[in-house]
């Protein structure tokens, strides 16, 4: 700070200089700083203005409390070590963390920078006729000080912007968290209804050999018919059909459970449980179920974040247009004696100064910049826009697809039911010699099939629930919380 009266007045002029630039540059402003005011969904045209959720956030029980409807204590064990261990939800987490990082760095810029060095020099000089050598040592310690005013917040606006990235990737770690949950949930489910599956096989398998035994035994016993080649024949294709589907059938088994321990992050371990049935929901989709549900979904949040940074990176390019100040300042002490008297204060010097500057010519760059983020705030608007129907477009789908499959499930019951008795009726007629054994055997094919069709029904229910709470974004229980 300036010590004499004159440097005072000076200083104080020049604090008077800033304030009247400040003044005469604060009307071109104004019509910048409505770009930080947009609403990135009432750009979309017709999607519903109420979409603005820069002031909430998402319950995070409605991310995983979908998980007690299937009413299975172990889905939710497995669904909490998946969160727990899984190497791309942590990738994610470290996407948050990183933009957190960036976004301090982007507010640095609006503080002062301070710095302080000290710097050493000697220089030899020939002077006179005699070329007499002069040498001179100097010593300098300074403490600088550079400050550029961010009069028109284009440096807030950067700040602003970085922030919003860090909304957006949260909001994508909360889409990981719950995808992940979903992936673990659907995959338990396909294990058990493929070990089912194998089961059920089995069971077939072990009719048609015996269907094949009592065939071989009337052939070796000579009682064997014209007809009887042909119903060798049809037994042996069956079981060789069987038998293939069984291979296949434990193919898939074996996958889904390498896909599940990678989940949890335990693969290759190989000794990750999964459920002991096929659990039942426990609750209907509640009547009414309000839409204001899909307003939490964490992608569709996230591209509105995304369209909030480039509204405000937008503004600051155009601001960029504007006329700049910087402040400097620099204290220290000087000296061309010893090293040692830096310390002494009558070596103290000092200054400041400012610097006005206003860009004229660049190349284009900076109309360049504008028209660049005006073209990237347009292709985050349409990508909000399409995440939004997409998300309307994936909840209408799995409510309709529920009420189908209740009823398809329910078809299929009914038809397990009459081919298993009408399976029993055929064999006990084939005992008592009322029907040939291709009537059996067909009869057992209608078992197999509306049974091995209802397990996959089953199943196709469970992970449509899933992709239910997927497309609203959490359970049915916990809609936005405001900040």
């Amino acid at each position: 700070m300036p010590n004499t009266q004159t440097d005072r007045k000076a200083f104080r002029r020049f604090l008077r200089g800033i304030a009247v630039i400040a003044a005469s540059l604060t009307a071109q402003s104004c019509v910048l700083n409505n770009l930080e005011k947009s609403d990135p969904a009432a750009m979309v045209g017709d999607l519903p203005s109420t979409w603005t959720a820069g002031s909430s956030t998402i319950p995070s029980d409605a991310v995983s409390g979908w998980v007690d409807d299937f009413g299975s204590a172990k889905l939710a064990e497995l669904i909490r070590e998946a969160a727990l261990n899984n190497f791309d939800l942590s990738a994610s987490l470290s996407r948050v963390l990183q933009a957190e990082e960036r976004a301090d760095i982007a507010g640095a810029d609006r503080l002062p920078s301070l710095t302080t060095g000290i710097r050493t020099t000697r220089s030899q000089n020939l002077r006179g006729a005699a070329f007499q050598t002069v040498r001179a040592n100097n010593f300098n310690f300074n403490l600088d000080l550079s400050w550029e005013a961010d009069l028109w917040g284009r440096v807030k606006n950067l700040r602003d912007a970085e922030l919003d990235r860090v909304t957006a990737e949260a909001n994508l770690y909360e889409a990981a968290r719950l995808s992940l949950a979903a992936n673990v949930a659907k995959t338990a489910f396909e294990i058990v209804e493929s070990r089912q599956q194998i089961a059920l096989i089995r069971s077939n398998l072990s009719s048609l050999r015996t269907n094949l035994e009592i065939l071989d035994s009337k052939l070796e016993a000579g009682d064997a018919d014209d007809q009887t080649a042909l119903e060798i024949s049809l037994s042996r294709a069956d079981i060789a059909r069987a038998e293939s589907n069984l291979l296949a059938e434990q193919r898939q088994n074996d996958a889904a459970k390498r896909v599940l321990e990678t989940l949890a992050g335990r693969y290759p371990s190989g000794t990750i449980e999964g459920l002991t049935g096929l659990p039942r929901v426990k609750r209907k989709i509640p009547g009414g179920l309000p839409s204001e549900l899909l307003l939490r979904r964490p992608d569709l949040l996230a591209a509105e974040a995304r369209v909030d940074a480039a509204l405000k990176e937008l503004a600051a390019s155009r601001k960029a247009l504007l006329p700049a100040i910087a402040i400097t300042g620099s204290t220290g002490t000087a000296t061309t004696d010893d090293f040692g008297d830096l310390g002494n204060v009558q070596n103290l010097v000092w200054s400041i100064g400012q610097n006005f500057t206003r860009p004229l010519y660049q190349g284009g760059r900076l109309r360049a910049n504008i028209r660049l983020d005006e073209e990237e705030k347009d292709g985050l608007v349409a990508t909000y826009a399409e995440t939004a129907l997409t998300a309307f477009r994936e909840v209408e789908t799995a409510l309709a697809a529920e009420k189908y499959l209740i009823g398809q499930v329910a078809a299929l019951e009914k038809a397990s039911s009459e081919a298993r008795r009408s399976e029993g009726l055929s064999r006990s007629q084939y005992e008592q010699g009322l029907v040939d054994i291709i009537t059996l055997l067909d009869s057992q094919r209608r078992a197999f099939d509306s049974q091995s069709a209802l397990l996959a029904a089953r199943l196709e229910f469970l992970q449509n629930r899933v992709d239910l709470y997927l497309a609203l974004g959490g359970d049915f229980d916990h809609p936005m919380v405001e900040k």
